[in-house]
């Protein structure tokens, strides 16, 4: 596709124009052209339109390229200049291209011609795009510097003439428009010119009443909705005849009109006419006029509302005086008000503090430090201290924060007692009444002399000090100091150790709430331990009797085979003593099994197994089982389960107790489902019952030793209570974990348990130590 390409050329050779033009044309050119000869030529088509590119011979006979160039260069047009020439000399070319050519070429050479024009009309654009930016942003920082000159004159000064006069001068020269006024409009609903900034050679305006009939009837109420009318031609047909002709009377060919508003309504229109020729308004200049608009508003505004102020000065300079002092009293509140604000921030910021320190620590320690150096730091105090009484109303203090230059009252090797017979003999005095004491200074209250000296023992001037009540009782103090000098506290301060003393009492009483609950968790645990110890010791005590009762059992049954005796109640007497013998042993070697779990001490002997044919065979026990109870047992294990290497006497047991459980609670006819998959390096086991749903608040305590679901009957199902609490500690031995899902009338248990089990390190020692001792070496 052809570039299009406006060129004006300096030839006075009709053939060498059609040269370049066929040439230009042959590199992808789509040319329009002119040919010009002289001086006079060049002018009128300078003047005439824009050109891409000129391309002038060197030299004609009325006329020459230096000359040209420098026409060029005087008219302040960028226009990219390439001379051709059959003639020219190198001398005469560099002498060219320093004058400002861009580039030279001889007529029986123009082969990069084309390549020379379209780079020269390529930077040209981007010069003029440059220039175009450069030109933006120099308009776009004068017209920010308007808006801020603007508004500092209207911050500075209360002159509404000067500010309209700075205003319309100022728009003018940044929008390099020929007339800028301000139209004022009157309670009639005409106006007249009330400032204006005029160009040389144009009308002046201000003053003069205008009275435009289209006006009133077709633009004020559009004004008075904020219209903005920005006109690039009045003879576009944009607006009406009649407007347009009124207009002219003006001089005016292109204006712009933003509305000034007033809180009252519309105050007048800040106007811009181009009276020279047309001109397409941008949406910046359109911005700027609105800004400055808005501005003059604010004057406007600020310099009504400061003659209003003038006249009501005026009217009441016999009450200056009272307004002066009226004056001086709302900025003391101010200050007192905006200080309380301030006292009140830093109270709430530190009891802040202390609850989310008593909320978070239970370290009374910490606490009392805590709570200590923020109080000093807020009141600027030399030292708070919590004093503590004794039974006998003796005390010492027991926590303190101090500056660095006082001597402390706390600390290790520091014993102090203060010896104030007054609390003693008192029993604690004003402060059992929950009464504040607040001393500006000791040598000023009344003290006695004794008292004096106690205080001076402790470096003491002035002190606020607010009681500890800990459940209705007074425990102690808490005493701020200041030893630099007197001191006038204020009621705020008091306040506040009041609340830090309440805080404190708190602190206190979480702090032996945390001591008696961490009291009663050891003797829990004790006993506990001395429980487990006892049944352990019972088990063992009780198993070995067992032991002999079933021996004895099978030697009475074994003698009555030998004898002949057929006596079938002697036999049902056997088997209930049996079957109660059974279920004994079966409950102590669950305790002990428990216990060597809980104690850490069962070891664990890993061997690996074909894991899918291993579990389906387990299940497959419980067949006839679930037939008798009439339920459907179903076995969903994939016989490609990979291998697991864990303790299959363990796992075995955790098997055989889940399905025995779910026999034991499934009704009849309802199912009873084994299923198991593998998730990466963890084997998934999960026995689910249906029929049986168990309340969610039984779910949390299922696994515990003894438990029974309330909702159960517990003499119809049997049972010693261990066998999930068991399952739990063996899943747990072998490194996995076990939870329990109930809803919708089904129970699921879930074990998870690692495909591959590593010994733990003491047992791994434990058996190295073995193998190297039975070593020949």
């Amino acid at each position: 596709m052809s570039q299009p390409l406006v060129i004006l050329m300096i030839e006075d050779s009709e053939d060498d124009a059609l040269l370049v033009q066929r040439e230009l044309r042959r590199g992808g050119f789509d040319l329009t052209w002119q040919r010009v000869q002289t001086d006079a030529e060049l002018r009128s088509a300078l003047a005439e339109r824009t050109w891409d590119i000129v391309i002038s011979d060197y030299r004609l006979p009325e006329f020459d390229a230096p000359r040209a160039l420098e026409l060029i260069k005087q008219s302040n047009i960028d226009i990219p200049f390439i001379v051709v020439s059959g003639t020219i000399g190198e001398e005469s070319a560099v002498a060219m291209m320093k004058a400002g050519a861009h580039d030279y070429l001889m007529k029986d050479n123009l082969t990069r011609l084309p390549e020379a024009v379209r780079r020269e009309v390529r930077e040209a654009q981007v010069r003029a795009e440059r220039k175009t930016a450069q030109i933006r942003l120099r308009q776009t920082a004068e017209r920010d510097q308007l808006v801020r000159t603007l508004t500092e004159r209207i911050r500075q000064s209360l002159d509404l003439d000067e500010i309209l006069m700075t205003t319309v001068n100022e728009v003018r020269q940044v929008l390099q428009t020929d007339r800028v006024i301000l139209f004022r409009i009157n309670s009639d609903r005409q106006g007249y010119v009330a400032q204006e900034s005029v160009g040389e050679g144009w009308d002046a305006l201000l003053g003069q009443d205008i009275h435009d009939p289209c006006f009133k009837s077709d633009y004020i109420e559009k004004y008075a909705q904020g219209r903005i009318w920005a006109i690039d031609d009045i003879n576009n047909g944009q607006i009406q005849l009649c407007h347009a002709d009124f207009l002219r009377q003006f001089q005016v060919r292109a204006n712009m009109i933003v509305p000034i508003m007033h809180p009252n309504g519309l105050w007048g229109l800040l106007i811009a006419h181009h009276c020279c020729q047309p001109r397409q308004w941008t949406q910046d200049e359109v911005q700027l006029l609105k800004q400055l608009a808005d501005q003059v508003a604010i004057a406007i505004q600020q310099a009504d509302l400061y003659r209003q102020a003038q006249l009501e000065l005026a009217e009441r300079q016999r009450a200056e005086v009272a307004l002066q002092q009226l004056n001086q009293e709302l900025e003391q509140r101010v200050q007192e008000r905006t200080q309380a604000l301030q006292q009140q921030a830093e109270e709430e910021r530190l009891l802040r503090l202390i609850v989310q320190n008593i909320h978070r620590s239970l370290d009374l320690e910490e606490i009392l430090e805590t709570v200590l150096g923020e109080t000093r730091q807020t009141l600027q105090a030399d030292r708070v201290a919590i004093y503590k009484f004794e039974p006998d109303w003796s005390g010492h203090f027991i926590a303190e924060s101090v500056g660095e230059e006082w001597v402390p009252l706390v600390g290790e090797g520091i014993k102090t007692v203060w010896e104030d017979s007054y609390l003693q003999e008192n029993q604690g005095g004003r402060y059992r009444n929950n009464e504040p004491l607040a001393v500006d200074d000791i040598y000023t209250v009344g003290h006695s002399q004794c008292h004096i000296e106690i205080l001076e023992q402790f470096q003491v001037r002035a002190y606020a000090i607010t009681p500890i009540f800990l459940d209705g009782y007074l425990w102690g103090l808490l005493a701020t100091y200041q030893n630099s000098g007197p001191r006038q506290w204020q009621t705020w301060e008091i306040s506040l150790l009041q609340q830090i003393g309440i805080q404190t009492a708190i602190a206190l009483r979480q702090s032996n709430l945390y001591h008696a609950a961490q009291t009663q968790v050891k003797a829990l645990e004790q006993l506990s331990q001395m429980k487990d110890d006892f049944l352990s010791t019972v088990s063992h005590e009780l198993r070995s009797p067992l032991a002999n009762i079933k021996m004895a059992i099978e030697m009475i049954k074994l003698n009555l085979e030998q004898n002949q005796i057929q006596d079938q109640r002697l036999n049902q007497y056997l088997q209930i003593l049996e079957e109660g013998c059974t279920q004994e042993l079966a409950l102590i070697n669950d305790l002990l099994d428990l216990q060597r779990l809980e104690a850490g001490v069962q070891s664990l002997e890993l061997e690996t197994v074909d894991f899918g044919y291993w579990l389906v065979s387990v299940a497959e026990t419980f067949g006839v089982r679930t037939q008798e109870r009439q339920q459907q047992l179903n076995i969903n294990v994939p016989l490609t389960l990979p291998s697991i290497t864990t303790d299959l006497t363990g796992l075995k047991r955790i098997v055989m107790e889940l399905l025995h459980n779910a026999c034991k609670y499934t009704p009849s006819h309802e199912q009873i489902t084994i299923a198991a998959q593998v998730s990466d390096t963890t084997l998934e086991i999960q026995v689910t019952n249906s029929g049986v749903e168990l309340p969610p608040e039984e779910l949390p305590r299922i696994f515990e030793k003894f438990y029974r679901v309330v909702s159960v009957d517990r003499w119809r199902h049997g049972g010693t209570g261990l066998g999930l609490a068991l399952v739990k500690r063996l899943v747990e031995h072998l490194q996995g974990s076990i939870w329990v899902e109930s809803a919708n009338a089904l129970t699921r248990f879930t074990v998870q348990l690692p495909l591959a089990m590593e010994y733990p390190e003491a047992q791994f020692n434990e058996m190295t130590d073995n193998s190297t001792a039975k070593s020949p070496i």
